[in-house]
């Protein structure tokens, strides 16, 4: 990454994990705030939440940053870096789209193998929020330097 895009790069960044951790700890009270015992598997578990969370976070994480590049191109803020983009990736909703799937496969499925190999029961609902936190400032740190890059070179 070129140093005139780092701080670019690592503020964004940082402000869409802090968000996105907002957003997964309103939603994980509004889905297991009332839950006496979260179980990891069945329909109301902690395995099928990974598939919209992830999903949701890598294409706002995609989404967001992406349009507030472009905004700030057009306005001469930020200038468009010399790389070449992704030409499957240059229709933004096919972007979004096809990042939050590829995440959502390749995060959900690693997040929910790490929670199977160490889930010994039942968590209270204090012991999976920290989980769901840090899971999402994990998407959101991988998506959004995706989305930037792209967005750059656009």
């Amino acid at each position: 990454m070129a140093s005139p895009y780092r701080r670019y790069f690592v503020t964004e960044t940082g402000v869409s994990i802090v968000i996105n951790v907002l957003i997964s700890a309103l939603f994980m009270v509004m889905v297991f705030g009332r839950s006496a015992g979260i179980e990891l598997w069945g329909g109301h578990g902690l395995a099928v939440d990974f598939i919209p969370q992830t999903f949701m976070i890598a294409a706002m994480s995609v989404l967001v940053p992406t349009l507030l590049t472009r905004q700030r191109i057009k306005r001469g803020v930020l200038v468009r870096s010399a790389g070449e983009p992704p030409r499957l990736l240059g229709n933004l909703a096919l972007r979004v789209v096809v990042v939050a799937i590829v995440l959502t496969i390749t995060l959900g499925a690693a997040g929910v193998l790490i929670l199977d190999a160490l889930w010994t029961r039942p968590l209270q609902f204090w012991e999976a929020f920290p989980l769901k936190l840090l899971y999402g400032g994990i998407v959101a740190l991988i998506a959004t330097p995706i989305g930037l890059y792209i967005a750059l070179s656009e």
